[in-house]
Parts: C-alpha cells; structure tokens; sequence
C-alpha cells in the first residue's frame, strides 16, 4: 500500500506531492500556505544550494532529531527498543540548550527539528519546557511523534495553548482494541483513544491550528483489514489542517522482522541514500549518528557534548561513510548492508 494522507477528506499519495512539472509545482504550493516565511525561505535556500543535485552537501543538515529520552513504556511488535541495549537516560537542560542554540543559527537551512528518537518523548520530565525552550529559539517545524498514552488533558492544554509545537503525530495502529492492544503491547485503547479526543477537542475549541495533529495508523498484516475503519473513525474529528497518515511500517534498518505488506516486492534498484546528506539524528547522552533509522548508534560519528554540530557534519568518518554510497559500496558498512528504507 502507498503511503497516503487524508486531511478533512482529501486523500493524497505521496509521490504526488514530488512529481515534476507544473502540476508537481502547484501541489507543492498549495501544501506550503500554511507555512512560516521562515520555511518558506529556507526550502528556497535549500534549492538554490543543491542546483539541482541532491547529493551536494549542505552547510548543516536540514533535518534534525533530538532524543531527549529513550525510555518507553510500551513494547511494540515493529519496534527494536525491547530488545535495545543502550543506558537508558533523558536528555539534560544544559545539552539540549547546547543543541538548540546551535541549530537556531542555522534555521534558514533546516527543514524540520523532531523532539523524538528510541523512545517516547513524553516520559522526559520536563517535556514542555524543551518544546518551549526550541520554540522560543525560533526552531522552524517543531514536531513530535508520540504513542499517546501520555498526553494528559493537562499536557494537551498546554500544547495547544502554547502553540509551541508545529505538528504532533499520534501513532495509534489500529481501529479495534483488539488490533490495537496486540501491536501496541502495554497500551490501554480505551485511554488513548480519550487522550487522542480530548487534544481535538481543545484544539477546536480554543480555534487554534497548531500543532497540526497526525492521527497514524501504520500498514502491517494485523492492521490491514483496519485502514477504512480507521479512516472513517477519525476523519470527522479532523480540526484545520489536521490529517490521518497511513504509513507503511519501518524495519530500522534491518532491526526487526520486515511486517510490510509488500516485502517480498522486487526490489528497486538501490543509490545512495540522501538520509547522510539530509539527517543528523542526536542521541539523549549527546552521541550523533548518519540516519534516524540508526537507533542503536552504530554509525556514530561524534559526541554532541564535546562537539559542535556543524563540525560532526563534516566530520572525516561521516565523509567516509558518504563516499561509500556514492561509490556504490554501502555494502561495506552496517547496518546500511541491510537496510529497507535507503529510498527515503
């Protein structure tokens, strides 16, 4: 199945969104009209930089994440935390302040910065004092990604009070509590349903538009025959922007058993991937890696405490990893050896 959004009923394939031409040009225009000028300028910015080649290296990556905890409370089915063997810790003030006055320097190149990493980012104690600290930077298309089961009508009030946040995604896997309690396992269907309402709520009736709310639901064998259903459970609830994403399941690389419905699919031909010249993922205790999908750290290339961004993203290790991909050698490197989701 095709990744696909729906956004106050309107279904959107993704490729569509990047297909050339003047048709490609008015979908893309028409999806920037909410955009701050910020992001605006910086897509330009980027443009203009590549000329046309998307390999040409940026001065700073243009999508960050920081994982401010890699703890979590639930043991999903097509998630490698369970079997996870990094320290599990939470991100200090002082680093992340680091880390944001950093980027914040570098907005006009950045296309999104995601508060989130192995973990579920709501069990930071201080959650809404990072996001506001980020947000107070000028850190353009704030988002996080979270299950839910910690988004208290208290959290939910802020967030959307705040406005602090640019898009929240709300990964829910399943239209039955059934499908859901047997991919989410430790997560309560009846709690997260009522947290996932009460944030719509508010947001309608504060009128705000931010944060964009996502309601996903990923693509696997359990939850295949629970797209439609899910669909029109949720689309009515949809506030201004608010969307439903079916998104096709992830493998991180190799990391856990390969759920997506087409996996025996004739593979494409493989290129490099973008993700090392597009993504810098920081881990809670400051390790850097190439690529969100790295979860485990393996390809670290520097440490953030010690270490200035920008010089991790030039740093020779990284260099050498890329040189690898473009001559076709990512064979030589792992977990790039094994991995699904190099097309991204």
């Amino acid at each position: 199945m095709s990744e696909r959004r729906v956004t106050k009923g309107k279904v959107k394939v993704f490729s569509n969104t990047t297909e050339p031409g003047v048709v490609g040009q008015i979908k893309r225009a028409w999806d920037w009209r909410h955009r701050e000028p910020i992001e605006l300028a910086g897509t330009v910015a980027r443009k203009v930089w590549r000329r046309g080649d998307r390999f040409r290296m940026l001065p700073f990556p243009q999508a960050v994440h920081i994982e401010i905890t890699n703890r979590c409370n639930l043991k999903c089915v097509m998630c490698p935390h369970p079997t996870m063997t990094r320290t599990q810790g939470q991100m200090s003030e002082e680093l992340f302040r680091k880390i944001i006055a950093e980027i914040s320097g570098h907005r006009l190149l950045l296309e999104n910065v995601a508060i989130m990493g192995l973990g579920e980012p709501m069990l930071h104690t201080d959650f809404e004092r990072l996001v506001t600290i980020a947000a107070e930077a000028g850190v353009p298309n704030l988002y996080v990604s979270t299950n839910g089961t910690a988004l208290t009508e208290k959290r939910a009030q802020r967030l959307v009070e705040d406005g602090a946040l640019g898009r929240l995604i709300i990964s829910l896997d399943g239209a039955t509590k059934e499908t859901y309690e047997a991919v989410r396992i430790g997560g309560r269907f009846d709690l997260v349903m009522e947290n996932t309402m009460r944030v719509l709520r508010i947001k309608r009736a504060l009128g705000r538009r931010k944060p964009v709310v996502t309601l996903q639901i990923l693509t696997m064998p359990r939850t295949r025959h629970e797209i439609d259903e899910f669909v029109s459970r949720w689309e009515p609830e949809l506030g201004d922007g608010d969307e439903i994403l079916i998104k096709e399941v992830d493998t991180f690389g190799g990391l856990v058993d390969d759920l997506r419905l087409d996996a025996e699919r004739e593979p494409v031909q493989r290129i490099p991937c973008r993700m090392l010249w597009k993504d810098m993922s920081i881990a809670w205790d400051g390790k850097v890696t190439v690529c969100c999908k790295d979860v485990y750290y393996q390809l670290t290339v520097g440490d953030a405490n010690t270490q200035s961004l920008e010089e991790i993203w030039n740093a020779p290790k990284w260099n050498a990893y890329r040189r690898l991909h473009t001559s076709g050698e990512w064979d030589r490197i792992h977990p790039c050896d094994v991995c699904r989701e190099w097309y991204v």
